[in-house]
This record gives structure tokens, C-alpha cells and sequence, in this order.
């Protein structure tokens, strides 16, 4: 059992060293000839050139579509990753980010993605083996680089598949308001030297003893970079100093009126457990809001049972525990990414399993179901308030008398260390319920069957008695066995759910409404019976910036800073569940 963090790092690891390996059958291998030209390089307006890899089937007749995927990631496997394109009439192009590679730069992490792509793929579309017509696709990090190539949209780039997609400054590296020790480590991945740093990123022993020293010793978070040894880290640095989302992380992808210029098709994939469905449903969430209509009816949506591996096409995991995941949600991603681009590249027929807009996969009920738009998804909402007391069961009326208040001291660490992660995916474990600072509610048993399909928001009436305070809030199905299924959670820091883009630091007890809608969406049905269990406690974790509550910059508190926390939780809290 590990945590989240390790959990990221392990998962970016595989993804590294396995995703989209397709390797060739002995008859293919021995049948097919590629022509591979890794002598390529792109020219950028500032002098700056990237290293390009082309890969095409020998004897294929010019010019191509492309099929295009710009990396911070350089490995041997990309040869054959482009092979496998290759193999359906493309030809497979791989470009690194400055400094990876053959590229020359430094790499500056979600700095330069948007304007280099651009340049990319402009030369791209002016090479003789091109046909004018680009598509992208890739994940994680991959993912973010294709929603930064449309801030301003190149004529020749015709669709993008974005794959669990990083969102700067929303799941990454501060969700919710709050760093991981995570962003330190990921960057000694890709900035230690030209391809990745694999000896140091997976020094787990290394890491947890880092982590550790900096909670027992109550350092502040910007001096983490420093205890690891390397000395300080300019980039950790400037991204811790911009907590909320800010200018900083919103100029790296598109804006509201970028938004409402992209209209060509779209195809996201995600996961219920990937740790970054929050950035792809960003994405997918503001081109709904904001694109133009032609644009919003060519963007498809793929959701199922799959964690940060899974949800880019990587291998399916049968077991996401507690969750045995059955066949029929194991869709061949690879072909539907193939299948996606014969139909925006090659004017071929739209692949047969997007049947509709949207489609989602419910765990228990099995069973894949196809949508026009998020607004026909659900038929009901069920709302639940809080209770007085912990432990007592979640009213389905708002409630008079006093508010709910609780308690900690985050001068203890004793929960910092409690593991609350499957070590799988994001899924939280019953380890939360070992915690010493834990309120437990939950609802009357289900008098029927439901599906839960979405978000689980809540609506807070809440005051604290110290300015600043980091909270976790978690979602359970107790079935009538006593037995646990994860639902969602949330972290938040209170000085950034007010006001996302900067601090708003609270004064005492004076009573706020706040709205926590960024949570994992899962699709799962619901037995009569069971019941709805909702958990509180602080967001204190081994992986996470401890924050002590001060009217201070997190980054810069230490133990010194510690006050005691109360929270009152208004009558009025709610949190509401949308039913299938």
C-alpha cells in the first residue's frame, strides 16, 4: 500500500517505459520495412531547433497524413510507436520539447508548448512527405501539449486526441490550491539531464525520507528543493510561487475566447481513477461552455474504469482495488485512436463505438452508455445535509440548530503519514478511516437501485477559526455487507475556494459559502441497501505541502506558524449526487 504520490510516479514510470509499445508480430516484423530518418530538425523563429523523428513505410507513396506526437519523454520505444501508425498509411512524426533529446534549449515544463507547436507543425505541413493534414494525439503530459497547441490552431492541424490530459494549476501540481512533493520529484525527471532521470525519480526510498524530514522537522515547503541536495530549483521555485490559478498556469492552455475559435473534431479519453480526469474535464468542460457549436458537436467524450495508464491506451488493469473492472469495459483504445484519425484524416466513417457524444461506462451494472451532452446524462439529483454530530445519519432536509464543528491540531503528524491510496490509482483507500482527525456521516440506506453518474459536488456554509486551512472530503457506497467502495474526494485549501486565482485569507469565524464541484467523476450503481458515506478531515498526507494555517504563503510556514483549527459546518452544507 502507497500513497498517491508514489502512486503518480509509479504510473508515470510504466507509462514511460510500456505505454504505447505495440510490438509487431513475427510476420509483420519480418514483412514490413519502415524508412526512419531521426536526422531531422525543426527550425523555431528564435534560432532554437527540435529534434524530429519521421517514420513512413518504405515504398509508400508522398505525401501523407501525419500523425503527430511532441514529447518530453524521449525513449527508444518511440520508433516504434511511430512504426505503428505507419503501419495504417501515416507517417508517424515524434518532435521533443526544448532541451529533451536532440533539442536544443533548456526545458522550461507547460512554458513553451504553445507557440513551439505552432511553429511545428507549420513546418510540418510545408515537408514533402505531408499532405497538409496533422493530427495529434499522446497523454499526460502529452495530453496538456495538445490543448496548448490550441491557443491559436494551425489550418493544418485537422483533430487532436488528448489522453488524460494535465491541467496546469488544476490537477497538477496543485490541486486544489495544494502542491505535491510530487512536482519536485517529476522535475528531477526532465530537467536533470536530456532524456529522463529514471535513477533519481524512482529513489522511492530517497523521496519518502525527503518528505518525511520536511513534516517532522515542520521546514517550510520552499526549502524542500534545497533538502534534496541538487540546491535550489528554479522552476519549483516560480511554481510554488503561484498558488491559485492564476495568470501564471491559465495563459499555458486556452482561454475562454481561444476556446470559442476551435472547431475541429476531438476525441478525450479518461479514466474514474486517473489522477488527471480533472484536467481532461477542463478541457472537455470549457470547449462545451465556450467552442463554437460545430466545434462542440465534433468533440467526443471516452469515460470508463481505467486509471492514468489505462485511460491513454495503456494496458487495462482487471483489478483497480476494490474494484474488479469487468471485460466488456476494456475497449481497444489503440484502434479506436486508429479508427479516430481514418475518419478526420482520411475522410473514412466515424468509429462505430462513439455512438453517441459522450460514453461512460457503469461499474456494477457493467454496461456502456452513450449521451448527446452532459445536461442529458442524469435524471435526478440527491441531496443529503449535514448532521450536528459526526456519526449520525445525513439528513435529506435542510436542518435548523447548530453547526457541525470539528476539531484538529495541525501540529500533529500523526495523520500526515496515514495511508489513504491504494497504491493503483487515485482511489482512496480505507486507510482514511485510521485517521485520528476523521468525521464520519452517512446517509439512510437506498431504498432502490441508482447509478451515480458525475461529480459529487458540496455545497458548504463553513468558518474557521484560523485564516487558512487545508481539508479532505471523500465519497463511500457501504453496501449491505458493511463492505467499502470509493466513490470520489476532494482536497481544498480555504484560502483559494473563494477566490481561485489568489489567497483570501479568512477572518474569525466569519461564515462563507464555498462550492467543491472539481471532483473525480465516477459512474457506479448503487445497490438498495447500501448506504452513502461521506468523511472530513484535513488534507494531511506524507506527498502533500503542509499548510499550519497561518494568514501567511503555505510555501513559507513552519511549525512555528501552527494554530488550532475548528471548522463549523453550517445547517445549510449539502452535498448532492447525480443519479443516472
Amino acid at each position: 500500500m502507497i500513497n498517491q504520490i508514489e502512486t503518480m510516479r509509479k504510473c508515470l514510470l510504466y507509462i514511460a517505459l510500456t505505454l504505447f509499445i505495440f510490438p509487431c508480430s513475427p510476420l509483420s516484423a519480418q514483412t514490413k520495412q519502415y524508412v526512419i530518418d531521426s536526422s531531422l530538425q525543426v527550425p523555431l523563429k528564435d534560432g532554437t531547433t527540435l529534434g524530429c523523428m519521421l517514420v513512413y513505410q518504405k515504398d509508400v507513396k508522398w505525401p501523407l497524413p501525419v500523425v503527430l506526437r511532441v514529447s518530453c519523454y524521449p525513449m527508444d520505444a518511440d520508433t516504434t510507436r511511430a512504426e505503428f501508425v505507419a503501419d495504417s498509411g501515416y507517417a508517424g512524426v515524434f518532435v521533443y520539447n526544448r532541451g529533451k533529446s536532440r533539442s536544443g534549449g533548456s526545458f522550461y515544463p507547460m512554458e513553451n508548448d504553445a507557440a513551439d507547436n505552432y511553429e511545428v507543425i507549420d513546418w510540418i505541413s510545408k515537408q514533402p512527405w505531408c499532405n497538409g493534414k496533422v493530427g495529434m494525439y499522446g497523454g499526460s503530459y502529452l495530453g496538456f501539449a495538445q490543448w496548448a497547441t490550441m491557443k491559436k490552431v494551425h489550418p493544418a492541424l485537422k483533430t487532436i486526441v488528448p489522453q488524460v490530459a494535465v491541467g496546469p494549476g488544476i490537477d497538477y501540481p496543485n490541486p486544489g490550491g495544494i502542491f505535491l512533493t510530487y512536482s519536485l520529484q517529476w522535475l528531477k525527471l526532465v530537467r536533470n539531464n536530456d532524456y529522463m532521470d529514471l535513477s533519481t525519480f524512482t529513489n522511492e526510498k530517497k523521496w519518502k525520507a525527503l518528505n518525511t524530514e520536511y513534516l517532522l522537522r515542520g521546514l517550510p515547503f520552499n526549502k524542500l528543493d534545497s533538502l534534496e541536495g541538487s540546491g535550489m530549483d528554479t522552476v519549483f521555485q516560480r511554481w510554488i510561487s503561484h498558488p491559485g490559478y492564476d495568470d501564471f498556469w491559465q495563459q499555458m492552455t486556452p482561454t475562454a475566447e481561444e476556446f470559442s475559435r476551435i472547431s475541429i473534431p476531438i476525441l478525450t479519453t479518461t479514466g474514474f481513477f486517473d489522477d488527471d480526469q480533472r484536467g481532461a474535464m477542463h478541457y472537455y468542460n470549457m470547449h462545451n461552455q465556450y467552442g463554437p457549436k460545430e466545434g462542440v458537436n465534433q468533440h467526443y467524450l471516452f469515460i470508463g474504469p481505467f486509471d492514468h495508464a489505462g485511460g491513454q491506451g495503456g494496458a487495462r488493469r482487471n483489478l483497480i482495488p476494490p474494484y474488479q473492472i469487468d471485460t466488456v469495459a476494456m475497449v481497444d483504445q489503440k484502434q479506436l485512436v486508429l479508427d479516430w484519425f481514418n475518419y478526420t484524416l482520411k475522410g473514412g466513417t466515424k468509429p462505430a463505438f462513439l455512438q453517441d457524444r459522450i460514453a461512460v461506462f457503469a461499474l456494477g451494472e457493467n454496461k456502456w452508455h452513450y449521451f448527446p451532452s452532459m445536461e442529458k446524462m442524469n435524471r435526478d439529483t440527491l441531496s443529503f445535509y449535514l448532521p450536528a454530530k459526526a456519526g449520525e445519519t445525513l439528513h435529506t432536509k435542510k436542518r435548523g440548530g447548530k453547526p457541525f464543528v470539528f476539531s484538529y491540531d495541525a501540529a500533529d503528524p500523526v495523520d500526515d503519514t496515514i495511508v489513504i491510496y491504494d497504491g493503483a490509482s487515485s482511489l482512496i483507500s480505507e486507510g482514511i478511516f485510521r485517521k485520528k482527525y476523521l468525521a464520519t456521516f452517512s446517509t439512510a440506506p437506498l431504498k432502490e437501485d441508482m447509478i451515480v453518474n458525475g461529480s459529487i459536488t458540496a455545497d458548504l456554509w463553513l468558518s474557521s477559526g484560523t485564516p487558512d486551512a487545508d481539508i479532505m472530503i471523500s465519497w463511500w457506497e457501504i453496501d449491505a455487507n458493511g463492505k467499502k467502495w470509493p466513490l470520489s474526494h476532494i482536497a481544498q485549501r480555504l484560502s483559494l475556494s473563494i477566490d481561485k486565482t489568489k489567497p483570501v485569507y479568512w477572518k474569525d469565524h466569519e461564515v462563507h459559502h464555498i462550492t467543491l464541484d472539481n471532483t473525480a467523476w465516477i459512474c457506479k450503481q448503487l445497490k438498495k441497501g447500501s448506504r452513502i458515506m461521506m468523511t472530513i478531515s484535513p488534507a494531511a498526507n506524507l506527498y502533500w505541502e503542509k499548510n499550519y494555517g497561518a494568514a501567511k504563503d503555505v510555501s513559507q510556514q513552519t511549525l512555528l506558524d501552527t494554530l488550532l483549527h475548528e471548522l463549523r459546518f453550517y445547517p445549510a452544507s449539502y452535498f448532492s449526487v447525480p443519479v443516472m
